[in-house]
């Protein structure tokens, strides 16, 4: 089976990333997407991510009713910091009938350089990379590789931040995250939200 692999830290999980996703399994380009829930990013600080629990639950109730997403927790038993590459050689050995493919913003593309063995990630996993509203790209000559393919998927112009930032304006938070989300957001009183809905 064909699984794309969509890792990020998903605080909160937001409309754009199941765009993106919905348009990869809509293309048949994957048959299936794992929200790989990230516990420690290398490159944010972990002091400033909501607890893993928090962002793990809100990617389970996003997908539950979608038998092409799935959440998963794997990076909880590997080692801290989370690095993409331990995680693929983690995930392609312990699921060795499916074929993996990564999903990744054109933000994180003109980063891509940087990231540890970038280039056996390139070498062997294809990588969908999503439009992402940047500044730099026009700057910037992004990587070119065989196994990269730049997807026609939707713009994504809004960020997990903003809607952090948004969280109490309701109508106009509940334009980027589902019903479920912003209630269990404001249930458990996340990103400094009102208990009141």
């Amino acid at each position: 089976m064909n699984i794309g692999l969509y890792f990020g830290t998903f605080d909160p999980i937001h409309r754009g990333h199941i765009n993106i996703v919905n348009f990869l399994i809509d293309n048949s380009l994957v048959e299936k997407v794992w929200f790989v829930v990230t516990p420690e990013s290398p490159d944010k600080s972990s002091n400033n991510l909501t607890d893993f629990i928090h962002r793990y639950e809100m990617v389970k109730i996003e997908v539950k009713n979608n038998n092409s997403l799935l959440a998963s927790d794997v990076e909880l038993k590997l080692e801290k910091p989370n690095y993409t590459i331990n995680s693929l050689r983690y995930i392609s050995s312990a699921f060795p009938n499916n074929n993996f493919s990564l999903i990744m913003g054109e933000d994180n593309l003109i980063n891509f350089k940087k990231w540890k063995n970038y280039k056996e990630i390139m070498n062997n996993f294809k990588i969908y990379v999503y439009p992402r509203k940047t500044r730099l790209k026009r700057d910037i000559k992004l990587l070119i590789s065989n196994n990269i393919e730049m997807i026609e998927a939707p713009l994504i112009d809004l960020s997990s931040t903003n809607i952090r930032n948004i969280i109490n304006d309701k109508n106009y938070a509940k334009q980027f995250i589902s019903d479920n989300i912003y209630k269990y957001i404001t249930t458990n009183n996340l990103y400094g939200s009102n208990k009141v809905l």
